[in-house]
């Protein structure tokens, strides 16, 4: 019986074994290009800002491959929030998606990008007796990846009072003023959504917003922008006057 009959007869022969751990690493190597490799798109964040003519200014959020809320901001009035719902595709295969404003105005949400969402993309949103917008879209945020720190990513507090006791924390991140946050002995704290209203005439960043919906607020950046430990703001509340706070970082 010659050599190639006995690897026969015992059932076991060696290239076999060299073609199936050649297989097997073929698979491994596979299996670990897909983990590095999987897109991440569907979990890319997206935040879409407009405008609509009646003053209201809209962020409409895309999470996971779908627009999930919008959020509305005006001054002196409270932040609101419409939670979205994808109905269908219309005939342009752009996604449709409706809510409500307030539980009582119609709200609808159409991704003009056909659902490929990207940084420039566009989407249009419609309310009932407000007419059409259109807003920009821009990256939130990146699969796990966290967005390298830059200058811009700086968060500062800036802290004063009011000669009626209620003592402030006005918050800046990105580069702007996004709320002040009350406090006073007493009563439940209270916080104020701001929206940037241009400068003034010493060319002083101008923000607005309200307290319980009712009292009108103003901040002045007197930084002119250039926020840094030691800067300062002034806060006006009507009837209460106007306040000095100092910034550090938070």
């Amino acid at each position: 019986m010659n050599q190639y009959s006995c690897q026969q007869a015992g059932g076991q022969n060696p290239f076999s074994r060299v073609y199936q751990q050649i297989l097997a690493g073929i698979v491994m190597a596979l299996g670990a290009w897909m983990l590095v490799e999987s897109p991440a798109t569907a979990t890319q964040s997206f935040s879409c800002q407009g405008q609509m003519k009646n003053g209201w200014a809209y962020t409409a959020e895309f999470v996971n491959g779908r627009f999930t809320q919008i959020r509305w901001q005006r001054a002196g009035q409270p932040p609101q929030t419409t939670s979205l719902k994808f109905v269908k595709t219309n005939a342009q295969q752009q996604p449709i998606y409706t809510g409500a404003f307030q539980a009582a105005t119609q709200v609808t949400l159409v991704d003009l990008s056909g659902g490929d969402v990207r940084p420039g993309s566009s989407i249009s949103v419609s309310v009932e007796e407000w007419g059409t917008s259109k807003g920009q879209c821009g990256t939130v945020s990146s699969g796990n990846i966290p967005p390298s720190p830059s200058p811009g990513g700086q968060r500062f507090a800036c802290r004063g009072q009011m000669k009626n006791g209620w003592a402030y924390t006005a918050e800046y991140a990105d580069r702007r003023f996004t709320q002040i946050r009350w406090e006073r002995p007493g009563q439940p704290p209270q916080i104020t959504t701001l929206t940037r209203q241009g400068k003034n005439a010493q060319g002083q960043p101008l923000y607005r917003g309200s307290f319980q919906a009712a009292t009108m607020i103003t901040l002045l950046d007197l930084s002119r922008g250039n926020v840094k430990p030691g800067s300062q703001v002034s806060v006006g509340a009507e009837e209460w006057g106007w306040a000095r706070g100092n910034c550090r970082r938070n």
